[in-house]
């Protein structure tokens, strides 16, 4: 009786001392109690799983359970993990990894764009690939973008978030988004813009006998630009270039961007590739015959 209960005082002591530091996982485990895990409740399209940082990756299942130092990827797909009052949407071509799963609470390391839902009694923190910026809420739908060069976009759909980078915190508060460039502080939450910004600049010539058709553009700076559905590189002043690769015959070829707060805009032109079709030559000026 008396082991027993030195035993469980033991057990009391380290779940107090876990609780008052954050760690509840690894205290579970510590006093060989079950760890705190987080659920996949939905996944669409290509969503891959990796357990304990393994390195390896399979199909994910909706059911599937992760706690510390699993992790989600995703490429033409979406998957939704939740914990009690924290629910988070990983949208295509981004990556979540697990830092810390409590009971009502999340940390998680993520990359491209999460999207997420948490309660007044819950909280998620996020720790922002490619840059030293944090981020976490306590009741509030909110995206979180990132591009892995050090490109932050924190939006407030509704609630607060609090961002953080470069020594400096700010409160994002609903219909405000705020930006992190490298190692800078957070911009002054701002209004966000009242329409999705998108400008295609598309070659004139649309019947062409190049494999390859070269377009440029511009977005809000923090959006996400998919040509052909595949994700491109946008510069921190928000313009973006890209070559689509043809096939013989008709095509579309489509232009996707989406801002901080998760709103899409598509544009889409039609374009023919004919190897039949002589090349486009431009005539010299007269003065350069002249010798």
């Amino acid at each position: 009786m008396v082991r027993t209960a030195v035993r469980l005082a033991a057990c009391a002591t380290i779940c107090a001392l876990g609780c008052k530091r954050g760690t509840n996982s690894s205290v579970a485990s510590a006093a060989g109690l079950p760890a705190a895990e987080a659920v996949v409740t939905a996944s669409r399209g290509t969503v891959e799983l990796s357990h304990g940082g393994s390195g390896g990756w399979s199909p994910v299942k909706v059911g599937d359970r992760l706690t510390v130092r699993d992790s989600l990827r995703t490429d033409v797909g979406e998957a939704d993990v939740a914990v009690e009052g924290v629910r988070v949407r990983l949208h295509e071509s981004s990556r979540l990894e697990l830092k810390q799963v409590d009971k009502k609470s999340l940390r998680a390391r993520v990359g491209g764009s999460v999207e997420s839902e948490v309660d007044k009694s819950s909280r998620f923190d996020i720790e922002i690939e490619g840059s030293d910026a944090t981020a976490f809420s306590q009741g509030g739908h909110f995206f979180v973008t990132a591009d892995g060069r050090g490109v932050v976009a924190v939006a407030s759909v509704t609630g607060t978030v609090h961002l953080s980078g470069g020594g400096k915190t700010v409160e994002v508060n609903k219909g405000e988004v705020s930006k992190i460039v490298r190692s800078d502080p957070p911009s002054p939450p701002a209004a966000a813009l009242r329409r999705v910004l998108l400008s295609v600049e598309w070659p004139r010539q649309r019947d062409t006998n190049r494999s390859i058709l070269p377009l440029s553009g511009r977005v809000e700076p923090g959006s996400r630009v998919f040509v052909q559905g595949q994700p491109v590189l946008v510069e921190l002043a928000g313009t973006f270039r890209a070559e689509v690769p043809l096939k013989q015959g008709k095509q579309k070829v489509a232009v996707v961007t989406v801002d901080a707060l998760g709103r899409r805009k598509e544009m889409e032109k039609t374009v023919k590739r004919d190897d039949s079709l002589p090349d486009v030559k431009v005539k010299k000026k007269l003065w350069q015959w002249r010798r």
